[in-house]
């Protein structure tokens, strides 16, 4: 097994070492350590690399925003992806903005605000459950 494939399998189940600091490590597809533990929220607390992007733009803030597993005092909203995507939008997207969230005006490259993608996110919802 490639080394890296075993971080990777570390990374998802959480038994990284304590002191591990190769969060770059990545595939060909810039896809990091960082981003597979952020997947599964496996990050330690100190974690501080949430701008590391992938090839596609998608940084280790938006893996973990997919998933809700930003923590509780993340305040890096803005850092922005292809395509000007923020981390509060991917977030609003999976529905997992924290209560205590106020960056709705933040926008994306096509001018859609957080606010925008929440209440989208919502109105679908609800058409789902009425079905």
């Amino acid at each position: 097994m490639n080394e890296l494939k075993k971080l990777f399998e570390q990374a998802v189940v959480g038994t990284l070492p304590p002191d591990f600091d190769q969060w770059p490590l990545a595939d060909d597809e810039g896809v990091s350590v960082a981003h597979v533990a952020a997947y599964y929220g496996r990050l330690p607390q100190d974690f501080d690399q949430w701008d590391m992007s992938n090839v596609y733009g998608r940084s280790v803030a938006h893996w973990a925003a997919s998933r809700g597993h930003l923590p509780p005092d993340f305040d890096q909203w803005e850092i922005t992806g292809a395509p000007g995507w923020t981390v509060a939008h991917e977030a609003a997207q999976n529905g997992n903005l924290p209560p205590e969230f106020d960056r709705w005006n933040l926008k994306d490259s096509s001018g859609w605000s957080v606010r925008n993608i929440y209440d989208l996110r919502n109105k679908n919802a609800d058409k789902m459950k009425r079905k």
